[in-house]
């Protein structure tokens, strides 16, 4: 399953735990010739998986020192210095100690301090590109049948494992530690093996109705794949894993759908589901805080309220229950009724531009990129509802490309066939426009809006054009104009 999410912004969430804030991690270092100014320490937000960021700059010396705060267990950290990223691994109150020549970063790299040999072992993943299966040789091409998806899946968990084997004789690693790496590579190959599956069903990734399914007998492997595990918690896999087979126990569901309207509703879904077939415990907690979360950005906002309802009656204490009230919070900016933020664009000619200048019509607007392959799959279907509204000048389409090239923008309307037409209008957005940032930060791309001619916002959640259900949006819309 594939989604377009920026991932290099700060979050907006902080963890708000009950009582003082857990311990953090220091990292201290040194590199020598250095290529850029500053190093960068990312790591994911388990709500958002948004990335949060902490800059340091370096001294004459090429000498850093980086506090990371509030770790809530072990924590996956990328250490970023110009091009060249490392992979490191923290548990709290850690203090790690490197140094590495910046003209030959992860070959000169050396650690120190108790955290030492785990992040030699995460330096050999990232050598071996063992970690993550689609930046793995076995995960580069697109498999042309389940057997093929299968037999790559296998013999990337294979070569993960032989890994960790040599790692566990070379290196002091805790236990615990072996066994959670042990679990992630199961769990990364589990969650390949699912998304996978539903990449299979569709003509185009995840567009249109269902065209071939597999046998039950395909799914045989999560039988292998223990869950709830808790303590595989802080393991992005384990955490894409829970996403997926959230997503997974709905395929029954989601095969009898046009994909695009199954997509508004799948969060809600998914978190009743989960509810009843999951225990209690930190894993459940989580999971059903994530699909609040996505449903906040992606889902209908009807649906919420019960279900935050329902989560705050389950999990009084739970750490997730502040940052999903200052994301709604953040959501109510541009809820139904608000005016439309005022983003800064640039039209074809590289003329700056507003929106506000488009008052008087009814907007369907579009916000989108040229690299976002589910953007680009929705182009066909999306000239056909054009086509269908042709007639009508009281509506008026709306692309904004979040391109920060306008060459790639251009060269996409062209090849879609965007750009032409009556009642549309073609946009960029300012690369300096932080409203807009803001918001495609939260939501990921695409995203669509209908706007009243008054220029506020009548859905926040509109259908994508390939929705049964976008026509009838749009007619509902314009027969309740005054």
């Amino acid at each position: 399953m594939r989604f377009c999410l920026l991932l290099l912004l700060p979050s907006l969430f902080q963890l708000a735990l009950a009582g003082p804030p857990p311990p953090g991690a220091v990292v201290r270092g040194r590199l020598l010739h250095p290529t850029a100014s500053v190093v960068q320490l990312q790591r994911r937000d388990w709500l958002t998986e948004r990335t949060r960021v902490v800059t340091v700059r370096l001294s004459a010396q090429g000498t850093f020192a980086a506090v990371l705060d509030s770790l809530d267990g072990p924590t996956a950290v990328q250490l970023i210095h110009g091009r060249q990223y490392a992979e490191l691994w923290l548990l709290p109150g850690d203090t790690l100690e490197l140094q590495a020549d910046a003209r030959r970063f992860d070959n000169s790299l050396q650690f120190s301090g108790l955290a030492a040999d785990p992040n030699y072992y995460r330096l050999t993943q990232l050598r071996q590109r063992t970690a993550d299966f689609y930046l793995a040789p076995e995960g580069r091409r697109t498999p042309g049948s389940p057997e093929q998806l299968r037999a790559r899946a296998d013999a990337f968990r294979s070569r993960a494992e032989a890994v960790l084997a040599e790692a566990v004789q070379r290196y002091h690693l805790p236990p615990a530690f072996c066994r959670q790496e042990a679990a992630a590579i199961g769990y990364e190959w589990g969650r390949v093996l699912l998304g996978a599956a539903t990449d299979y069903e569709y003509r185009r990734p995840m567009q249109g109705a269902v065209v071939r399914r597999l046998p039950d007998a395909y799914y045989d492997f999560t039988a292998a794949l223990p869950f709830p595990a808790d303590s595989s918690l802080p393991s992005l896999s384990y955490r894409l894993y829970g996403d997926m087979l959230g997503f997974h126990l709905l395929r029954a569901r989601r095969q009898r759908m046009v994909f695009a309207d199954f997509i508004p509703r799948q969060f809600a879904w998914s978190y009743d589901t989960l509810r009843q077939v999951l225990p209690a415990g930190p894993s459940q907690d989580w999971l059903l805080a994530r699909q609040l979360s996505r449903l906040l950005a992606h889902g209908r906002s009807e649906e919420l309220a019960p279900r935050l309802t329902d989560f705050r009656r389950q999990y009084p204490a739970s750490p997730w229950l502040a940052p999903l009230t200052r994301q709604a919070a953040q959501y109510q900016r541009t809820a139904p009724g608000q005016p439309l933020p005022a983003f800064q664009l640039i039209d074809a000619r590289g003329r700056s531009v507003s929106l506000d200048t488009l008052r008087g019509r009814l907007v369907y607007l579009d916000v989108w990129a040229s690299w976002c392959q589910p953007c680009r799959a929705e182009a066909p279907a999306l000239l056909a509802l054009r086509r269908r509204f042709a007639s009508r000048p009281e509506v008026l389409f709306v692309g904004v490309s979040i391109d920060a090239r306008a060459p790639a923008w251009q060269r996409a309307l062209l090849a879609d066939g965007l750009g032409s037409g009556p009642n549309q209008a073609q946009f960029r957005a300012q690369p300096t426009d932080e409203a807009l940032r803001r918001l495609y930060g939260q939501q990921g791309v695409p995203f669509y809006w209908l706007i009243g001619p008054d220029g506020r916002i009548l859905n926040d959640h509109a259908p994508r054009p390939s929705s049964s259900e976008a026509a009838a949006a749009i007619e509902a819309a314009l027969a309740a104009r005054p």
